[in-house]
């Protein structure tokens, strides 16, 4: 069995997933209508001052669309757990599709992401073949960074991160 996923945030980056231990069976870019990228899922102050998230306007935001596996979706539920589930209709392929997405449960102000984060999202679309302007737009948007303290919360966060993956069984393919 398997699971639709659209990603929008960092997880459209394939290091991401792979850092997770999570092995999708395929991956394609895919376009949410309706909605817009925003940064309003909280973060720690000054370090990952937020994370994306997706609302209702007259918008698109693309993304990646996955087939997981089911052991996929449930260890990367376990990695977004301080986000709630969302069922969105996305096109990919000419072909227009359900998926889950991970949105935030309440509403919070938008903040400007940190550089770090942001790039890895750009970077990302990069290497999915996310449309340029779509490139484009993530690169023009606005971050911030402070120098030491963000290189700091990237060490600090891969480690918490690889404790994790220890603890959270890796997906089994299926």
């Amino acid at each position: 069995m398997t699971e639709r996923y659209f990603a929008f945030g960092a997880n459209v980056h394939p290091a991401t997933l792979a850092r997770r231990k999570i092995e999708p069976r395929s991956h394609a870019p895919a376009r949410l209508d309706g909605h817009r990228l925003v940064f309003d899922m909280p973060g720690l102050p000054l370090f990952e001052p937020a994370f994306a998230n997706i609302r209702p306007a007259d918008d698109h935001v693309w993304g990646v669309l996955y087939q997981l596996p089911a052991d996929g979706m449930r260890r990367l539920r376990s990695f977004e757990g301080a986000y709630g589930e969302a069922e969105v209709e996305v096109e990919s392929a000419g072909e227009r599709v359900l998926a889950r997405a991970f949105v935030t449960r309440s509403r919070h102000r938008e903040r400007r992401p940190s550089r770090r984060y942001l790039g890895v999202i750009t970077d990302g679309a990069r290497r999915r073949g996310l449309p340029a302007e779509w490139v484009a737009r993530l690169e023009r948007h606005p971050s911030i960074y402070l120098p030491g303290a963000h290189e700091a919360w990237a060490l600090g966060f891969s480690l918490v991160d690889r404790v994790h993956r220890l603890l959270v069984p890796p997906a089994r393919p299926g």
